[in-house]
This record gives C-alpha cells, structure tokens and sequence, in this order.
C-alpha cells in the first residue's frame, strides 16, 4: 500500500487539531448536548461494533468547570459522536478514535451552531435505496464478504442479500423506477431485478403502484400475469395446431357447446368431435386466460336454431333465474375469479413477512395486550388450530422452535410473548389460506370458509393497524395490505385490483354479447347467499360441495329446459342480426 508523503509545501499539519485514540473512561458527552434520544438500536451497535468508521470530535474539559460527582476522571467532552460514544459505552469498548479540536475550545456558541449544522436534515441526505444499493453491490464486487457487509454495515442478512441483488439491475430500470411515485426501500429494489430491461413490466408494475399497491404485491401480480399470458399464449398454438379457430371474443351468432348440448337431444359437447365444424371456435374470457371456451357458429347444422324475437321474449320473461348480472351487494363472476387468484397471492407475500417478523428479538408493546385478548375472545380460527399449529408447516416457516424447553430457558417475557403470538398466527394464517379448498372464500361474505371474513379482517388489522405503527425501522417495514386486504380491514365488499374508475379499462377484451343464460345461472348460484341449512359458525366442518364458479363448460344444474329457451332469447335480443335461415324453431 503507498504512503501519502506528509512533508509536502502545500500540505500543513495543524497545531491544533489532533487524532488520538483515547480510552472512553476519559471521554463524555458535552453537557449541554441538545440530544435527548441518542437512538441506539442493536443494528447501530453492531456496525460499530465490527469497525468504527466515523471518529469521534472532542474537546479538552475546560480546567474550570465544575465537576459533578462522578466526573473526576474525565478530560474531554464529545462535540460531535454522542451517538456513537453512547454505543460504544453500551458495547464497553475500550478506546475510540477521536480528533480532538482545540479550535472549538472556548466557542461556547459555535458548540451548539455545530450540533444543529450537524444533524440538520438539511445538511445530511441519506443516501436513496438505489444509492446504498449501489454501494453494497460495490463493496461486495470490491471483496467485501456478506458477513463483513451485514456486521459493519448493522443490515440483516436479507438486506445484505437484497442489496447486493438491487446493485445489478441496469441504469435503463433504476430511470423507471425512480419515475414511480414510491418511497423505495432495498427490498423493494431487489424485486425489479427479476424484470430488468423489460419495459412493459416495468409499466405494468408502475401502474400498480400508482394504485397504491404495495410493490411486493404489484411485483406478484405481474408476474402471475406474465406466467398466465405465457399459458394462454401456449394454449393458443395448440389450438391452432389443431385446426381449432381462435377468436378475440364470442361472436354474436355463436352458441357454446355445452349450450347446445342442453338443446339438442345427442349433440356431443366434446371439442375434439367438432375440429372439422366449420363454425367451431373459441375464445378466452379476459378474467380466465387459461380456460379456452368452445363455440360453434353454425347451430342449425346440429339441428338447432333460435325462436322468433316474440317467442323469446315472452318466454324469457315467464322462466325464472335468467338475470345476467348479480345483485348490486354481490361480486361479479369477474370479481370472483380475480378475487380467488388475489386471496392465495396476498396470503403468500404476507406469510413471507411474518417469517421476516418473527426474527425479531423483542415483542412490539401491542403483542401481549393482542395476545391476551385472543386467548380470552377464541376468535374461530384460534379455536379451532391452535393445539395443531405447532404441527404445520407454517410454524417451522415463521421460526418456530424445535426444542420448546431450550427456547424457554432464558427467554425474556417479550419473547415469550412472540412465541405466543407465532402460534396465533400459525392458526390464522392455515385457517385463512391451507386448511382446504374453502380457504379462497375468506374473502367473500356471502360463503363459507374455514376462517370467517371477520375473524380474517380481526387478524388483518391487528397486522396493519396495530402492529404497523410500532414498526418502521431499518430492518423491517410495515406490512402493506393488498387492496383485497384492505376491503377487509375497512368493511368494504373488494371490487377488484383495479380503481373503481379504471376496472372497465384494465385486462378488459372488446365488448362481448351479454352471458348465455346459462352463464347467469351459473353466475347466481355461485354468488347466493348461504342455504339455510350452512353452518351459522364460518369455523365449523365445511360443507363438502366445493362452490366454484361454474364457468359455460360446466354441467348445467338439472331442470334448466326454460333457462335454455331464455338462453337464446339472450342471444337473440343481443344479436339482432341472426342469419334468418335459423328459422324459427323451437329447442329440441
């Protein structure tokens, strides 16, 4: 290593500024420090701990001060370091680096002009997430190891991780980022890394955020998108391959098969047995990408054609059950498919941040009293899994303790505290997203699943609202709901990722004919409040029958002959313009 040569003409040596290593039973904190919270946090101490990389200011004890009791030891008074001398104290380091300044000696009011100067917010930027991303990604590039980043730097090891990660990606995506209107934390960095160069997922990522979407989340939705769009993709080579014609909606004169096989007495709805049909086809419903729907065009070749308009209308007034829409206070056939992808997507990003939670040494103030409350109320979920949770998955993935009586020695009461709660949320978070198939209903009021909307909404604000608050540090932020989250938390039904004013634009095909009645039927029956004869409890044994949206290919529920008439009235009423060789015959 080359020297810097100190005898040069045009380098001085001060005579009254001076760096020494002095022992800390010498050094103490000026007393007049304006400081009232020297902040000392674990992660600080750490970093100081592994190499002091700012040196203390100090100045020597004026010799006609007034020392206190206690005092008679001390030469030099710490200007500007508090924080650093109080942190080494609490570590019981022996000696720190200090640059003794006897220039300050005496200038009583530059001492506290120094002390604002300091620690003004104004004089100090911290560096941006894409900034220390940059320098962590540096210094490991430069041989810095993890380990010596995560113990000079006070980081986790999964910010070290993530940091290093966020460094890679490229100029052209750190511009995009910094374009969207977010407060960005290296994690959040790191999650583009995965999208680096590609701009229209960056741009669809950006629209999410502009939602008001966590960044975990958008990033999640993305990429579930992307991996559907690459499976309808996939989807429609095949259908292709085969002859089948691909359209971008339903075409106004088209019946799906499974319609015309309600209508016409034999007809075979498989869509292998109609590849050489001149008006076979099939589309994909913008909501479902992966479900091709099969439809054929030409009805009156397998002996089918729609009645006439008078016909129609009347008997679709008379038939019961033929409403295309679901009631104001229910979710749209659209909304539930959404909402069933969007429930398993936030359980997994929020399962995630328990994991990185309950690393936590100390219990937020909120724990015990939350803990407490729970034992004493046994909302359902609770109820029913907790002499179970320390058997599920969930428990070893949030941390959980293999060894209970090692754990317990020496434990203080807020790690007891934590160990509470983790099983709490071990039963929450099965009851809400592993417990069955009737797991995807937590989100909806109007069926049943293993953990109620309530008790859902009860652990999600606990989450939000009260433990959110609390945390906000370096290390870990608080967790950010999905909007389907969110519509629990605030009581409301979810209408969608999507703003209200935005839902018709976003994912949306062109404007297909309203849905076959037997679509509406499907569509009321899936979005029915609960029979009668349901649990009142939501946390008793789950009805065996699975209640999945009935999508067109499903088998129609029996006695549904005048759902099929008003069907085509439907179709008729949608699509004036029926070839008028159809006639007028009725369904067979």
């Amino acid at each position: 290593m080359s020297t810097v040569p100190l005898h040069l003409p045009d380098i001085a040596q001060p005579d009254n500024l001076h760096l020494l290593r002095i022992p800390l039973k010498y050094l103490t904190h000026f007393p007049d420090n304006v400081r009232e919270d020297y902040g000392i946090t674990p992660a600080f101490c750490k970093s100081l701990l592994a190499k002091q990389q700012v040196v203390l200011t100090a100045i020597p004890i004026p010799d006609d001060y007034d020392r206190q009791e206690g005092e008679e030891e001390f030469l030099f008074w710490v200007i500007k370091g508090n924080r650093r001398l109080e942190g080494g104290r609490k570590l019981q380091l022996e000696t720190m680096l200090c640059l003794v300044d006897l220039t300050m000696a005496g200038d009583r009011a530059g001492l506290f002009i120094d002390q604002l100067v300091e620690n003004d917010s104004d004089f100090r930027v911290p560096l941006s997430a894409f900034e220390q991303a940059q320098a962590l990604f540096q210094a490991h590039q430069a041989g810095a190891s993890r380990t010596e980043l995560r113990q000079r730097t006070g980081r986790t090891r999964q910010q070290i991780t993530a940091g290093i990660k966020a460094g890679k990606i490229s100029e052209q995506t750190r511009r995009a980022a910094r374009a969207m209107d977010h407060a960005w934390t290296l994690d959040d960095v790191a999650l583009l890394a995965e999208f680096d160069g590609d701009e229209r997922a960056l741009a669809k990522i950006q629209q999410r955020i502009d939602w008001g979407h966590p960044v975990a989340y958008a990033v999640e939705s993305v990429r579930d998108e992307l991996a559907e769009q690459a499976a309808q993709n996939r989807l429609i080579a095949e259908l292709e391959q085969t002859g089948v014609r691909v359209t971008e909606s339903r075409p106004p004169d088209a019946l799906l098969l499974d319609s015309l096989a309600r209508l016409v007495d034999g007809f075979d709805p498989d869509p292998a047995r109609h590849a050489s049909c001149p008006g076979h086809g099939a589309f994909f419903y913008s909501y479902n990408k992966t479900q091709p729907e099969y439809y054929c065009t030409t009805p009156a070749a397998h002996g089918y054609a729609p009645p006439t308009s008078t016909t129609t209308t009347t008997a679709a007034a008379s038939a019961p059950g033929t409403s295309t829409r679901p009631r104001a206070d229910e979710p749209s056939r659209k909304i539930v498919i959404e909402g069933r992808n969007a429930w398993p997507r936030a359980g997994t990003l929020r399962q995630q941040w328990l994991a990185e939670f309950f690393q936590r040494k100390n219990a937020p103030k909120s724990v015990l009293p939350f803990v407490t409350r729970t034992l004493l109320d046994m909302p359902g979920p609770v109820r029913d899994f907790l002499t179970a949770a320390h058997r599920s998955p969930l428990y070893a993935q949030f941390g959980g303790p293999e060894d209970l009586d090692q754990a317990l020695r020496g434990a203080s009461s807020g790690q007891q505290a934590m160990m509470m709660l983790r099983l709490i949320a071990v039963a929450f978070e099965h009851q809400m997203t592993k417990a069955g198939q009737d797991c995807k209903n937590t989100w909806r009021p109007d069926k049943y699943s293993p953990c109620s909307r309530a008790d859902a909404a009860l652990w999600l604000r606990f989450l939000v609202d009260t433990l959110g608050p609390e945390l906000g540090t370096r290390t870990l932020q608080p967790y950010q709901p999905a909007p389907i989250e969110r519509a629990l938390i605030d009581g409301t039904p979810y209408r969608g990722d999507a703003p209200a004013d935005q839902a018709d634009m976003v994912g949306e095909e062109p404007a297909e004919p309203a849905p076959e009645p037997n679509e509406a039927a499907d569509l009321e029956h899936d979005s029915a409040p609960n029979e009668p004869n349901e649990p009142s409890e939501p946390s008793e044994p789950a009805p065996s029958t699975d209640d999945e949206p009935a999508l067109p290919h499903d088998p129609a529920p029996a006695g549904s002959a005048r759902q099929d008439l008003a069907e085509v009235t439907s179709l008729a009423e949608a699509s004036p313009e029926v070839p008028g060789d159809l006639g007028d015959a009725e369904a067979a």
